[in-house]
């Protein structure tokens, strides 16, 4: 129903006109009647009605007055003007006043009707009219994007068609783009997301490329451009990163599959959504997409019954503290490197391989404070590098602060001299004996006379170095076995290219045949 307020001063005019029609039949509803200008001023505010029929002379204040002082404040009221003769300067006033007709008392009930229903029709479109505005005022391209972002949400139809037409949304394609922004150690503060967001507003959304929005935790672009080919994918990576250049964060960045229809974006959201949440496995510094290779495609394909095999933290660690022992810093990185692709070609969870390796490396350190009690003192400094671990946005990331880390685990009462020497020879043992090593490649490697080198070694292990060897390459060939790996493959992969030659050492160290042992 359309409110309707009646103005008269004369009163059996007022209620006359409250009963000469079927006003409700019609679509209105008389809420009030007021006696002069100033009561109905009152009324308007309080009622707000949409057609007002007002009398054109009233004591005080003239219905010309109150239709003028009206416009000031509210230019959509309708108005009917009342009068009790035909006066051309008044009808001039009127129509200058945009009012939308003029009825002669006394009041004809069918030219009155016929206003009435003239009216409604413009009424119906102004309702109208008015609600697609307060629509497109809550329903802003963001709110549009926002409500197609989530599956099965129902859009409502007037926003499926000239909506989207208004609001600049209907491309030849969409791709969802969507920021992960972390500070150290927390989650970006809401306040700081909105200045950033401002910022990709000006840069992106004003230029023409597409939609900023916000959803869950992401600062999102929906961008009306195919991002099919390399180049111009990290071509918008680049332009993102530089608004950020003077932000202290970790970015993600991630774009889902290109669509052709507004409605199918939200899988687009959900697969660069998927791609952020699995960021750890792709290098940091790109754009991720389905294109994007992870990490763990790069690492080594592992056979089936090493994948059983669980990685000996304790075993690492000797390793690892062994190698800062004697500063050897690549074996450091290579072991480090070798643990995690390990790690990655098992199909590990990032929880899993951050975890693994904190252990590794708080291995390490307790073995490093038992040969220096000041390793002691620097608990707090140790414990927040472990934390830092945890912190990292992407294995490469993590890789590389273990690697940093440990390099720098240099106990200051480190060996010196020849037993140095010697510990960088068993390290080098321990990661190449599958290689065909020779005492003579080693000296001089190490700036040693041949015998004279093996006689340390001999002082300090109590083994000759082809013995020891032999004891090494047997220890290894004992694991593979006992992973049921064939005898054959077993002697290559240890070092042996002559199997019968194999044979007769892994009898001499076990005293049995490798067969026997596989079996056992």
């Amino acid at each position: 129903m359309y409110k309707v307020l009646i103005t008269d001063d004369e009163p059996t005019i007022r209620e006359g006109l409250r009963t000469l029609i079927d006003w409700n039949g019609l679509g209105y509803e008389v809420v009030d009647t007021a006696a002069n200008g100033k009561d109905a001023l009152a009324k308007y505010d309080r009622h707000k009605p949409d057609l007002m029929i007002v009398d054109i002379r009233m004591p005080g204040m003239s219905g010309l007055e109150l239709i003028d002082q009206l416009r000031k404040n509210e230019q959509s009221v309708h108005v009917l003007i009342l009068s009790g003769y035909a006066d051309f300067d008044y009808a001039k006033k009127a129509i200058a006043l945009d009012t939308d007709g003029y009825l002669l008392k006394p009041v004809d009930e069918d030219e009155l009707v016929d206003y009435l229903i003239k009216l409604h029709a413009t009424l119906m479109r102004e309702s109208a009219q008015k609600v697609k505005n307060e629509m497109k005022e809550v329903w802003n391209r963001e709110r549009v994007v926002q409500s197609y972002l989530i599956p099965g949400n129902q859009v409502p139809v007037a926003l499926q068609e000239n909506e989207l037409t208004d609001a600049d949304l209907n491309w030849d394609s969409y791709t969802v783009v969507l920021l992960k922004l972390q500070g150290k150690g927390h989650e970006i503060e809401h306040g700081q997301l909105m200045k950033l967001k401002g910022l990709f507003i000006q840069a992106f959304e004003e230029t023409g490329i597409g939609v900023v929005f916000t959803m869950d935790s992401f600062i999102g672009l929906l961008v009306k451009k195919d991002l099919s080919l390399e180049q111009k994918r990290q071509a918008l990576f680049k332009d993102m990163v530089a608004l950020l250049s003077q932000e202290d964060l970790a970015v993600t960045a991630a774009a889902g599959s290109s669509v052709n229809r507004l409605e199918d974006i939200s899988s687009s959201y959900e697969e660069a959504a998927k791609f952020v949440s699995m960021r750890f496995f792709y290098a940091g510094g790109q754009l991720i997409t389905a294109e994007t290779a992870p990490i763990a495609q790069t690492a080594p394909i592992i056979d089936a019954a090493a994948e059983e095999t669980v990685i000996d933290c304790g075993e690492a660690a000797a390793k690892l503290f062994f190698a800062i022992d004697i500063g050897n810093a690549r074996a450091i990185a290579e072991l480090v490197a070798e643990k995690g692709k390990f790690l990655l070609a098992c199909g590990s969870s990032e929880q899993t391989i951050k975890a693994t390796l904190a252990e590794i490396v708080t291995c390490v350190i307790s073995k490093l404070s038992q040969h220096d009690p000041d390793m002691q003192t620097r608990g707090g400094q140790l414990s927040a590098s472990i934390h830092a671990i945890f912190e990292q946005t992407h294995y490469n990331e993590m890789e590389q602060h273990v690697i940093a880390f440990l390099q720098g685990l240099k106990p200051e009462s480190a060996s010196v001299g020849t037993d140095k020497q010697i510990k960088k020879m068993l390290d080098l043992i321990q990661r190449n004996y599958v290689e065909n090593l020779k005492l003579d490649a080693l000296a001089a490697v190490f700036n040693y006379n041949s015998a004279y080198l093996g006689k340390l070694f001999k002082n300090e292990t109590g083994e000759y170095f082809n013995t020891y060897l032999d004891k090494v390459r047997v220890e290894k060939a004992k694991e593979l076995l006992s992973q049921g790996m064939k005898v054959y493959l077993v002697a290559e992969k240890v070092g042996y290219s002559n199997v019968d030659y194999f044979h007769s050492k892994f009898r001499k160290y076990v005293g049995t045949s490798p067969s026997s042992y596989r079996k056992m």
